[in-house]
């Protein structure tokens, strides 16, 4: 009994305790429940999350490639411009550069980006590029600033222009900047400058010829007043008088006039008389010859091409060009010094002969070098020009390098020269090739006094002229038969047609020009002969009236025997 009592009450205590354990049972399988759900739930919402931060990734990773391909196409697209172009954000660092940047500023890339400029160039190298603070203080462009600045290749004229960048709100966050070399275009406009300088001194040079031209001519006519005069006393003059040793000193000096005025009109470019084909080595080392034994404080140094191509030159003008030339490298080596004399074969394109107005082609080039004290640019502008001496008055004419420059101009040919301040001058002078395979003409006998009896008809417009003239042409046996001018003597002749044989005409007259008269008189009588009469050269409109047929040509001032061998010369031809 007391056990089954006792087994009761076990049984009573084990029931509650049953009770509670079936109740925590039943709780931990809530739990474990919830925890399964819940754990799922975290599980999803991990899983969502994971799946969206990968989504988001590889949006971002998209996004990125978009922006960097985008980066490398604008990247591409502004190393091939060929301006410098750089961004630069509200710090004034450099974010982004092209090529053209880089390798004008010879920075490398990676040095630039994200550096300020006076950051890569604190000693102030290229200080423009650093000037940004208007563009940033008035928020506007700033364009077409010129300035210079310091690259690899020495210092660079640019233009720039700056363009600010700005967020939503206006406010400026950076700057675009556009950087173009001005090189090239201040390069052409040099060019385009020393162009127009080269042409205004051409026609300025051809302005001065013509005056040049004029000056000589009027003098020539003085002359032959005063040599006409001279050469009547002196064939009436006794050898043995005291005077005739006086008018044979005019005589002389009336010839020195007229060298002078023969390096005037060889300025003006008219002085061209015996042309013939030429081995320009002979005339060069036959002046050089002389001149080396007359300057003995000079080393001459000659070099030769032996084989020089020929041309067409008149020798003694050629050799009174490079005479003047040479005197010229004399007088700027007061204490001796160095002469470096060479001729050699040329071929001239079309750019360097075009502003001589020539044609391009084969030349013969001879230059002639001095250590002398060279010129400044001021004297280098004019040192062609007539009467312009750096001289002392009365110690040179100016006529020397004027003249040299007429006489290859009127040769066809080219002369420049080149000179720096205390290290000597060049002078380059280029002569046409040969065109053909003519030889050279043997010299002249002695010219003798020879008389006519004849009738000539004498036209010229100067009182004087046809005065002494006449008076000369009387003197040789002629008889004569004076015109005032072109129309005067197309009336003359007209009355006298039968009676006149010659005719000497003056090429220059106001009333009707040499050139009108000629042809009104072979109008008249195509077997007219006329000897043309001018203090100009033979060059120019002599020069189209004899190849129409004209007989002859004497220039201004001449000595009677001269013009009396010109006029026998031409009425003996049949």
């Amino acid at each position: 009994m007391a056990g089954t009592e006792y087994i009761e009450k076990v049984e009573d205590k084990i029931l509650p305790l049953e009770a509670q354990v079936r109740h925590l049972t039943n709780e931990l399988t809530l739990t474990k429940e919830e925890y399964e759900i819940s754990t799922n739930n975290y599980y999803d919402i991990f899983s969502n999350m994971e799946q969206k931060v990968e989504a988001r990734t590889g949006d971002l990773k998209r996004l990125q490639n978009v922006l960097e391909e985008k980066g490398r196409k604008l990247q591409i697209m502004l190393d091939s411009a060929p301006w410098m172009i750089f961004y630069k954000d509200a710090q004034q660092k450099y974010i982004r550069v092209n090529k053209q940047f880089v390798k004008t500023l010879k920075v490398p890339m990676n040095q630039v980006i994200g550096r300020t400029h006076a950051e890569l160039f604190p000693e102030g190298k290229a200080g423009i590029l650093d000037d940004d603070f208007e563009v940033f203080e008035n928020g506007e462009p700033v364009l077409n600033k010129a300035g210079i600045i310091e690259t690899a290749r020495g210092r660079m004229p640019i233009m720039i222009d700056r363009i600010p960048y700005k967020d939503i709100n206006g406010k400026v966050i950076g700057i675009i900047g556009f950087v173009t070399d001005l090189t090239e275009k201040e390069k052409t406009e040099k060019e385009k400058e020393e162009l127009r300088e080269r042409i205004a001194r051409a026609e300025k040079m051809e302005s001065i010829g013509t005056l040049a031209g004029g000056i000589a001519h009027d003098f020539n006519n003085l002359l032959f007043a005063i040599q006409g005069n001279v050469s009547l006393m002196l064939l009436k003059c006794d050898k043995t008088l005291y005077y005739y040793e006086k008018l044979k000193r005019i005589e002389e000096l009336v010839q020195s006039g007229a060298d002078l005025t023969r390096q005037l009109l060889g300025f003006a470019r008219g002085g061209k008389y015996e042309v013939q084909q030429t081995n320009l080595n002979q005339v060069v080392k036959k002046i050089s010859t002389m001149f080396g034994r007359t300057k003995k404080e000079l080393k001459i140094y000659e070099e030769y091409d032996e084989k020089l191509w020929k041309t067409e030159v008149d020798k003694g003008q050629i050799e009174q060009a490079m005479l003047n030339i040479l005197v010229n490298a004399t007088q700027a080596m007061p204490y001796g010094g160095d002469l470096y004399i060479k001729t050699e074969n040329a071929l001239l394109d079309k750019q360097f002969v075009e502003l001589n107005d020539l044609k391009p082609g084969n030349y013969v080039k001879l230059s002639v070098k001095d250590t002398g004290i060279g010129m400044d640019d001021a004297t280098l502008q004019r040192i062609f020009e007539p009467f312009f001496t750096t001289k002392e008055m009365g110690r040179g004419t100016g006529l020397g390098l004027a003249s040299a420059y007429g006489i290859i101009k009127n040769h066809n040919g080219i002369i420049n020269v080149t000179s720096k301040k205390g290290r000597g001058t060049t002078f380059n002078i280029y002569l046409p090739v040969s065109k053909n395979g003519g030889k050279e003409k043997e010299k002249k006998s002695e010219v003798k006094l020879i008389k006519g009896s004849e009738t000539i008809l004498l036209i010229d417009d100067e009182e004087t002229i046809r005065n002494v003239g006449a008076e000369i042409l009387n003197e040789i046996g002629y008889n004569i038969i004076p015109a005032s001018g072109g129309k005067e003597g197309i009336e003359n002749y007209k009355q006298n047609r039968e009676n006149i044989d010659m005719i000497i005409l003056d090429m220059i007259m106001p009333d009707m020009g040499g050139k009108r008269t000629y042809n009104l008189l072979k109008e008249i009588n195509p077997d007219i002969k006329v000897l043309l009469s001018s203090g100009y050269s033979i060059k120019g409109q002599a020069t189209e009236i004899l190849e129409k047929g004209c007989d002859g040509f004497i220039q201004k001032p001449f000595n009677i025997k001269k013009l009396s061998h010109a006029i026998r010369e031409i009425l003996d031809k049949k």
